[in-house]
């Protein structure tokens, strides 16, 4: 019987509060209660969201109150999970990927104490290209595992790789509240500010970290050579995010920049939903490394079109070519730019009808999906006998402590 179960993750920001107040008052509804365990006080690389909600009444233990988690030795926070779960002893356990300190912790303590342990993970194969041995290691690990939670079956395949059978594998990770921004709940203290944003012009959207594998050089020089198309003809481009490469991209924008393009500072989700609710279309054009992309939630859960590269690890899932979007190739600049020049030239009947279908598609990637997906994941794993696992990945699980890269 299942009465209690522990959620372990590095750092709970973001995304996660609104999950798992939803995720706690389904486990209610049955009767369980639900122990969040973060390691990290400061969220990474997220660190212009606010702090997790360890106030809102949930049971929500913080480990390293004051630090990121690249600042927390692996050893120390493997050490600080395992002894929190054995003050919890849970019946079960839901964990961050294996290669963080949370999964190997988790993984450890449920191996050692023959619990059931779940992971969650969307990361793909061709994301982090990896020398064969360490998918060995990892395939070795995943053999203590007794279920995933994936974002959808585009992402089976990795899965599968590592040793999984099908009927291990659940979905519902890469989700956000769609309500949320469905009603584009922005208040009057936080509408975008006079000459923040345009607001009559139709402009795309570029929401994200300003780093290498977004790609958003390869978009603004597309975006460069697009606007001298007719069909282009006032419109803009809005970049919200800040990162490395953001003094590069303000420099080439050149004499584009605050008439055409506009650089803007990373905004709260609140914020956020005043501009999804302005944009006409929302663009991002990762490059590989790009698991899923949380933006193209928001953005179709806010009713906007969406131009996604194929390379996002949502674009076979949410985007519909024609429908509610178009997904083009992030490696080919004229591609990048005939996608924005078809989308603009679009009538504005059309471009509602796609906002429209996003909305559609979007609904069935509420909170509720995150909830019936884990619980789904942890019943399967309560109700099949626990894996032993291979000889080695009991071996490597008692001296991997998982590390931290932020990307």
């Amino acid at each position: 019987m299942i009465r209690k179960i522990a959620i372990v993750h590095t750092d709970f920001r973001l995304y996660w509060p609104a999950r798992l107040r939803m995720l706690n008052s389904f486990l209610a509804d049955r009767n369980i209660d639900l122990f969040i365990v973060e390691i990290s006080g400061k969220g990474s690389p997220y660190s212009f969201a606010s702090a997790s909600g360890s106030d809102s009444g949930l049971r929500w233990t913080r480990l390293f109150e004051s630090m990121k988690m690249e600042e927390i030795d692996a050893g120390d926070a493997v050490d600080a999970v395992c002894r929190k779960l054995d003050e919890l002893q849970p019946d079960a356990v839901i964990a961050g990927p294996v290669a963080f300190p949370s999964g190997a912790a988790s993984v450890r303590w449920c191996s050692l104490l023959r619990r059931p342990v779940v992971i969650f993970d969307d990361a793909r194969l061709d994301d982090v290209p990896r020398p064969f041995y360490v998918d060995w290691i990892k395939r070795q690990v995943y053999s203590l595992v007794d279920a995933m939670v994936i974002p959808a079956p585009s992402h089976d395949s990795t899965c599968l790789h590592f040793g999984f059978r099908k009927d291990q594998l659940f979905y519902g990770v890469d989700v956000v509240d769609n309500d949320f921004f469905a009603s584009g709940a922005v208040s009057d203290g936080v509408q975008p500010g006079t000459g923040d944003v345009f607001s009559a012009a139709p402009f795309f959207l570029a929401v994200g970290r300003q780093v290498a594998k977004k790609n958003w050089k390869m978009l603004l020089a597309a975006f460069r050579e697009a606007i001298g198309n007719p069909a282009m003809n006032g419109w803009g481009l809005v970049f919200i995010g800040e990162g490395e490469e953001h003094a590069e991209l303000v420099e080439l924008s050149g004499d584009l920049q605050g008439s055409r393009v506009h650089f803007l500072p990373f905004r709260s989700q609140q914020e956020l939903t005043g501009y999804y609710k302005q944009a006409s279309a929302l663009v991002l054009p990762s490059l590989q490394g790009e698991s899923w992309g949380l933006v193209v939630n928001e953005a179709m859960a806010s009713g906007l079109p969406v131009l996604v590269s194929r390379k996002c690890g949502c674009a076979e899932a949410l985007v519909r070519d024609g429908d509610n979007g178009y997904v083009f190739d992030p490696d080919d600049q004229c591609c990048v730019e005939r996608t924005l020049v078809k989308f603009a030239g679009l009538d504005d009947t059309h471009k509602r009808e796609m906002g429209m279908a996003s909305q559609g598609i979007i609904a069935e990637w509420g909170l509720d999906r995150f909830c019936r997906g884990m619980w789904d994941a942890v019943f399967f794993a309560c109700a099949n006998k626990k894996r032993s696992g291979s000889f080695a990945g009991r071996r490597i699980i008692s001296y991997w402590n998982g590390r931290y890269r932020p990307t």
